[in-house]
């Protein structure tokens, strides 16, 4: 068996392009659509990560992130997030997530962001481009 993971999102398409990826590389057992329910699948299945959406219902991923963090042992917490403002990601950063990827790059960051913060190293996206949106592929 795998490394075991949680993943949070209450957007049902996200939930399930994170699962998707991160069962490439490790084992999901649980999924919940708000950070309550996170909380409670943490203490029952005991993962060895959990990645969460900053803007998930009953407790954002920050405060998920934070409630964790205050109880040794415990997983560590990759956020995933459309918030690129740095304040929003130093404060992810405080209340104890050793990750913090940008949505717009799910597909090239979450799994090293995974990989990091079970070696309890930090890894935080690179911002993405300001001003101009058209996009080039990676």
């Amino acid at each position: 068996m795998g490394l075991r993971v949680i993943v949070a999102d209450d957007n049902p398409l996200f939930l399930r392009e994170l699962v998707s990826l991160l069962s490439l590389e490790f084992d999901v057992v649980a999924t919940a659509e708000d950070g309550q329910s996170a909380l409670d699948l943490v203490r029952l299945w005991k993962p060895d990560l959990v990645v969460v959406d900053i803007g998930i219902p009953r407790l954002n991923g920050i405060e998920v992130a934070r409630q964790l963090t205050m109880h040794a042992p415990s997983p560590p917490v990759v956020i995933c997030s459309i918030e690129t403002d740095s304040e929003i990601v130093e404060a992810a950063r405080q209340a104890g997530a050793l990750g913090y990827v940008f949505k717009t790059r799910i597909g090239t960051d979450l799994i090293s962001a995974a990989k990091s913060a079970l070696q309890n190293k930090v890894f935080l996206s690179h911002a993405p481009p300001q001003g101009n949106s058209r996009r080039v592929a990676d």
